[in-house]
Order: C-alpha cells, then sequence, then structure tokens
C-alpha cells in the first residue's frame, strides 16, 4: 500500500510539473560558442542533459564539462577507491561515444556527499569555489549548466549550484547561467513546485539525439559490479522514465 501511494506521488508530482512546461520556451540555445556543464556525480551530465550535449558537441566550438566528484559513495559497501575507478573508465567511455576529448574534462575529486556548502565550512567551500572559478577564467564559457537549486536531493546537487554561482562571482566572468533537472522530477515537495520560474523555463527538444542518449545512459546505468549493482547505483525506475522522453528542461537563473 505504501509503494503504491509513493508511486501514485511521483505520479501526481510529473503531471503537476509538466504543467509548467506548456508555456515553456522552445528556443534550442544552440548558438553556444562554448559551453560548461558542472555535474555533481559522473553521470548527471547525461541524465539531466545528454541529448543537449550530443547535439552541442557537434555544433559549439568547446563543451567542457566539469565533475564534481567521483561519485564514489554510490556503492557505499565497496571500496571507494574501486568504485571511482570504475565510475572513470564509465565516464570515459560517455565521453569517447561524444566526440569531446578528456582533455575537455576536469575531476575536482570533492568527497561524495559531502561537496562543500556555502553554510558549511567556509574555507574548504573557498577552496573548492577557487578551484572552480579557475577553470571558468580559463575556459570562457558563453554559458554555464548546474543541477537546478530546486533539487532538494541529493545535497551534492544544491551544492554544485552554490559552487557554481560563487565561482562566477569569484573570476567576475558574465556568462548566462541554467539549472537542468535530474532529481527535481522525482524528489522536489510539491509546495515548492510555484517556485519555477515558468518565464524562464525551455524545453530542450532532443528528438534527434534521444537515441544517442540512450546509450550514453545504458553506459552509465547498465555496466555492473560484480555482485550485478549498477557501478553508478541503483536509481529509482520512476525517476529514470522521464530521461527517456524526447526533450530536457532548463530554466536560466539569475547570477547572484
Amino acid at each position: 500500500m505504501r509503494r503504491h501511494l509513493k508511486k501514485m506521488m511521483h505520479l501526481l508530482r510529473r503531471r503537476i510539473i509538466g504543467l509548467t512546461l506548456i508555456p515553456a520556451s522552445k528556443k534550442g540555445l544552440s548558438h553556444y560558442r562554448s559551453i560548461l556543464v558542472v555535474a555533481p556525480h559522473p553521470d548527471d551530465e547525461i541524465i539531466g542533459l545528454g541529448g543537449y550535449l550530443v547535439r552541442q558537441s557537434t555544433i559549439s566550438e568547446r563543451v567542457t564539462i566539469v565533475y564534481l566528484t567521483d561519485g564514489e559513495k554510490s556503492l557505499e559497501d565497496l571500496a571507494p577507491g574501486i568504485v571511482a575507478s570504475e565510475r572513470l573508465k564509465l565516464t570515459r567511455r560517455v565521453l569517447s561515444h561524444m566526440g569531446i576529448a578528456e582533455s575537455q574534462a576536469r575531476w575536482l575529486h570533492l568527497p561524495d556527499g559531502a561537496v562543500p556548502r556555502m553554510s558549511g565550512d567556509p574555507v574548504q567551500f573557498a577552496a573548492a569555489t577557487d578551484r572552480l572559478a579557475a577553470i571558468i577564467s580559463e575556459v570562457v564559457p558563453d554559458a554555464v549548466f548546474v543541477t537546478h537549486p530546486l533539487e532538494t536531493w541529493p545535497y551534492d546537487h544544491i551544492a554544485a549550484y552554490e559552487l557554481v554561482t560563487s565561482a562566477l562571482k569569484r573570476c567576475a566572468w558574465s556568462c548566462d547561467l541554467y539549472g537542468y533537472w535530474v532529481w527535481l522530477w522525482y524528489s522536489m515537495p510539491l509546495r515548492r513546485i510555484a517556485e519555477i520560474s515558468v518565464s524562464r523555463l525551455f524545453r530542450l527538444d532532443i528528438a534527434e539525439s534521444i537515441d544517442q542518449k540512450g546509450v550514453l545512459m545504458n553506459e552509465y546505468l547498465d555496466r555492473c559490479a560484480p555482485d550485478g549493482r549498477p557501478w553508478s547505483g541503483v536509481l529509482p525506475a520512476e525517476m529514470l522514465k522521464v530521461f527517456r522522453r524526447p526533450f530536457e528542461v532548463v530554466e536560466k537563473l539569475p547570477v547572484s
């Protein structure tokens, strides 16, 4: 009974959120020369933005992906170093599939599950901000994409947004900022749906790259440890359903 109610709540959330997308802009955001995507964990960039990345990898002059963590806590009963190593192999395969050189990817190796927060240790947060700001200053992107600030869980996704906004201010770089959806579809409390700014939403058409996105998602989600569990962790089936659709959602955010 409890499982059924939980499933119904996820369905209700998706439908209500889906209604907010009706007036969303359908501009493709394909005009950017250089984009930088920040992923809290290796797989977030594909789950939330893979179709767009596939397309932009053939259009933009430069696509840079920053992985904040190695995702070493996805299988907590296994040695973190082993999990991190295996997930790195998956990411390299994904980058190769997209035609993105490994030199265009950066790993900050921040602790999975404990990415520095603005409200946490100020020294750790400042150090992580400085590292990200240095990458932004080097890449000089026209647009930065990071997990949406309304991603109420996991907290690394919120931390990623805080680090990006802090880094942009630190290096005084002016560019467009977008929040992409990963867990928002699945775990955002219904009471917070009103906080989505409908006027700044973009529904990105990925019909031409949805098959390639599927291949990339499978690279992350189907490769398993010896015990049969995916190296990227066991993600809820209800959560993953929306990411097989021929569109992705981002919101243009203020840099404040």
